[in-house]
């Protein structure tokens, strides 16, 4: 039981250690609209995924072609370059329109607001989910392999520390996000910093799972 605690925990830091990064990203860009604990639930509910599509394929009971998840490196590339759009269009709106147009879209977000409260599912979480399986989808190679070798008492250890290191991860990317130096850096220039990230993102996933060859 020890052994696989430490597995557990060995593997998960040595294959989402870039994940405290993006997290951060997102945690810098928390607002009314994308609210914290929407990263942290689509956090959870990306990687829980990734990890049960793991377990079903180890049994060989996956429905999904695992060896083309790298093609949902588009995913933050689409995401990267409509948020770059948004801030360039922000850039370039003149002072009088873009005043107008602020107190529309307050008004817009406040009766948005209302309709999300009512419900439990919002896309801010889609989002989050999203980057988190196309930023994991590398780690099925290692997960894969690992739990065909594993017993159910075993399986279930890993799936809550894996669970317990989510949340950890987590944490620690919003300690990031709040880092003076980082929280700084991105409020200045997340017009650009922050596109580039997702972009990054996706162009790593597609090249390093291989499905552009």
């Amino acid at each position: 039981m020890l052994t696989t605690i430490i597995t557990s925990i060995f593997l998960f830091v040595g294959t989402n250690i870039d994940d405290t990064f993006v997290l951060a990203v997102w945690f810098s860009q928390a607002d009314s609209s994308l609210k914290r604990r929407d990263i942290v639930i689509g956090q959870f509910l990306g990687f829980e995924l990734l990890v049960l599509v793991s377990v079903f394929a180890a049994y060989g009971l996956s429905f999904l072609p695992t060896d083309q998840v790298g093609w949902l490196g588009v995913v933050p590339i689409i995401l990267g370059i409509r948020k770059w759009l948004k801030y360039r269009h922000r850039l370039i709106e003149p002072h009088e329109t873009a005043h107008i147009k602020s107190k529309l879209k307050q008004e817009l977000k406040a009766e948005r607001g209302k309709l999300r409260r009512q419900t439990w599912f919002k896309p801010e979480i889609l989002a989050v989910s999203l980057i988190t399986i196309s930023n994991g989808a590398g780690n099925l190679t290692v997960y894969i392999p690992l739990f065909t070798e594993y017993g159910t008492a075993e399986l279930g250890i890993t799936v809550l520390v894996f669970s317990l290191m989510t949340g950890l991860w987590c944490y620690i990317g919003y300690q990031i996000a709040n880092l003076p130096i980082i929280k700084n850096k991105l409020e200045r220039s997340k017009q650009i910093v922050i596109p580039l990230v997702f972009i990054a993102i996706g162009v790593y996933v597609l090249l390093e799972s291989g499905v552009l060859r």
